[in-house]
């Protein structure tokens, strides 16, 4: 047998009336709109709403059934969550705790900002002088260049006349006791 061709419909609702068709158990619009287009052809094929009207009652009396202790298990777990709830006294003594612990947290957060300016000041400071030690440091190594380039100067200086002295001819020299 062929498959029998299908056809689309669109239509809007009312939200009220979905959620009716919702809990009669429908959870998609297309399970909801076949069974009342059988709904209706049945009703016509048997020509009397009366018929109709108590055999779709008779049908939802399951899912009504199923939807009444549904209701009354949500309840008793109500009940039940309701009675494992703290009494009112303990709720206003841990809410007293909670606003004891808020102003603590209040006042560590004051003194954690505070700490953190001294600590700000205390680098700064550091950095200062870290600075001014630099420029020391430079002006030392400064002054350590131009003496290293005095003495080198100087060294320069004697290892000219060192030479110059050993350059003269030895028989140049008089005797230490000839003055004249």
């Amino acid at each position: 047998m062929p498959p029998e061709e299908k056809h689309k419909i669109n239509c809007w609702i009312s939200e009220s009336l979905w959620k009716q068709v919702e809990t009669l158990g429908y959870d998609s619009p297309t399970k909801a709109t076949l069974a009342a287009f059988e709904a209706l052809v049945l009703q016509e094929e048997k020509g009397s709403n009366q018929e109709t009207l108590g055999s779709t009652q008779e049908a939802r009396l399951p899912k009504m059934e199923k939807q009444l202790e549904e209701a009354q298990r949500q309840i008793k777990a109500s009940e039940e969550k309701l009675k494992a709830s703290p009494d009112s006294g303990e709720f206003s003594r841990l809410q007293a705790r909670s606003e004891e612990l808020e102003r603590h947290n209040e006042t560590l957060i004051k003194e954690l900002k505070m700490n953190e300016e001294h600590q700000e000041k205390r680098i700064e400071d550091l950095k200062s002088h870290i600075y001014s030690l630099d420029n020391q440091m430079r002006t030392k190594d400064d002054q350590i260049e131009k003496l290293n380039e005095n003495m080198h100067k100087q060294a320069v200086h004697l290892q000219t006349l060192l030479n110059q002295k050993a350059i003269e001819a030895p028989g140049n020299k008089k005797a230490w006791y000839k003055f004249w």
